[in-house]
């Protein structure tokens, strides 16, 4: 696609709704990794031209054992968990190559931005009763 350039009629409203576009993707961005941040055992970096983040999530020793009981890695335990829960869908990160025996989740930030609250508040309140099920 050649966007409108300098002088062509439809520049400014173009212009315009990248620049909201882009603040409302950098808005949820900001929302879901200060929620992700605030969990117990949750790491989030801040999102840098992505339209996901990829928290790091340090499991409860009891809920490795569970998903090893289960024959799963511990992240997608916990992910299946969270879909089912919450139906928030979330993707494990052993699936994205990383660094043995730590625990990552891939999570966009598409949804629509009113929605991103209700969706880290159905996060947070999956992510203490699994804390508190699986503590050592």
């Amino acid at each position: 696609m050649s966007p409108p350039k300098v002088g062509d009629e439809s520049y400014e409203s173009f212009m315009a709704e990248k620049e909201n576009i882009l603040s409302s993707l950098a808005r949820r961005a900001k929302i879901l990794e200060d929620g992700f941040n605030k969990l117990e055992g949750v790491t989030c970096n801040q999102a840098e031209g992505a339209m996901y983040l990829f928290p790091q999530i340090r499991l409860p020793q009891k809920a490795i054992k569970a998903a090893e009981a289960a024959n799963t890695a511990p992240d997608a335990f916990y992910c299946k968990r969270l879909l089912n829960a919450t139906g928030v869908v979330v993707v494990p990160g052993s699936g994205f190559g990383q660094v043995p025996g730590t625990w990552h989740f891939r999570c966009t930030i598409l949804p629509q931005e009113e929605k991103i609250p209700a969706i880290v508040s159905r996060f947070t309140e999956f992510h203490e009763k699994f804390m508190n099920e699986f503590r050592d």
